[in-house]
C-alpha cells in the first residue's frame, strides 16, 4: 500500500534590514511544496504520483521537495515521472529537489541515469533551507 501527500510549507527568512520585532514581511516569505511518498511507487500508483507532482509544481512559487525516504520501491515509470516533473518545474522557474536516502531508490536513479539530474539532499530540512 502506498500513500502520496502534497504538503505546502511556508519558509520564512528574515529581512536583511529588519530593525525591531522579529516579524517577516510578506515579500520575504517563500512557499515550498513537499511531496511525501510512503510505500511503493509502482504501476498501480504511477498516475497518482504524476498528478501529485504536477499539482506540486503548479502550486509552488519556489521549490518542490520530493521526500522519498519512506519509499520502498520506485518503478521506472515513476522515475520517468520525476524527469517530466523536473522539466515542467524548470519551465515554471521552480526548483525540484529529491530526498531519497534509501539504497533501493538510489539504485533505480543510478541505473536509469537520472541521479545526475537531482542534487543529493540528506534531509527534507536541508532541501528546504537551500
Amino acid at each position: 500500500m502506498s500513500a502520496i501527500a502534497v504538503l505546502h510549507r511556508r519558509i520564512d527568512s528574515p529581512s536583511a534590514d529588519a530593525d525591531g520585532p522579529p516579524w517577516i514581511p510578506v515579500a520575504h516569505r517563500r512557499l515550498c511544496t513537499i511531496v511525501r511518498v510512503e510505500g511503493e511507487l509502482d504501476a498501480t500508483v504511477a498516475e497518482d504520483f504524476r498528478k501529485a507532482l504536477g499539482q506540486a509544481v503548479a502550486a509552488s512559487s519556489r521549490a518542490v521537495v520530493i521526500d522519498l525516504r519512506p519509499t520502498r520501491f520506485l518503478s521506472i515509470g515513476s522515475a520517468r515521472a520525476l524527469v517530466d516533473a523536473k522539466q515542467r518545474a524548470a519551465a515554471a522557474g521552480v526548483d525540484l529537489r529529491v530526498v531519497s536516502g534509501r539504497r533501493e531508490i538510489e539504485r533505480v536513479l543510478e541505473v536509469t541515469g537520472l541521479r545526475p539530474l537531482f542534487r543529493n539532499y540528506l534531509s527534507v530540512q536541508a532541501a528546504l533551507e537551500e
